[in-house]
């Protein structure tokens, strides 16, 4: 008899719209092939029986050929992930995660898929604003200086007449 994936230890899935929703109002982590959107399920919310993931594929991934492939490799990558590697998923029972795909996920190794989700996984734990800020450009800008010669006499203005189209 074969095993099917519900015999298996998938993680859960998303079915639910709210449930994508509720994700996309969480914590972001970006690799190149991936976007990865989690929240911590409120204690309220029926089963605690581990994480659950969702998948999201737009038409930008590509054709609806190429899409289905993307959703095989990610729901096998996601069970590979569960089952070498549940360090990467440990502390995360009451989770729900979106992952959504992007089109260079089409010509990533399998390997750099699982290595993905699990970077992202843990990265929806680091803290944030806890590294040094980038300067804001406009802020810390020094003043602008004037080109003009000396001499040369100032702009004219615009006319707003004469750019009608």
């Amino acid at each position: 008899m074969t095993e099917t994936s519900q015999d298996r230890s998938l993680p859960g899935r998303l079915t639910r719209r709210a449930d994508y929703l509720a994700a996309a109002k969480g914590r972001r982590f970006h690799t190149p092939r991936l976007t990865l959107q989690g929240i911590e399920r409120a204690p309220e919310a029926g089963d605690g029986a581990g994480p659950r993931f969702g998948l999201t594929v737009s038409r930008k991934v590509g054709t609806a050929t190429e899409r289905n492939r993307v959703r095989r490799r990610l729901r096998a990558a996601l069970l590979r992930l569960a089952e070498d590697r549940p360090d990467a998923l440990a502390g995360k029972d009451r989770h729900d995660f979106v992952v959504v795909a992007r089109r260079d996920i089409l010509s990533a190794q399998f390997p750099t898929l699982i290595t993905d989700i699990a970077d992202a996984v843990a990265g929806l734990d680091r803290p944030r604003g806890k590294g040094p800020r980038r300067p804001d450009a406009r802020r810390h800008a020094e003043p602008r200086q004037d080109t003009r010669a000396a001499d040369a006499p100032p702009p004219l203005p615009r006319d707003p007449q004469s750019h009608a189209g």
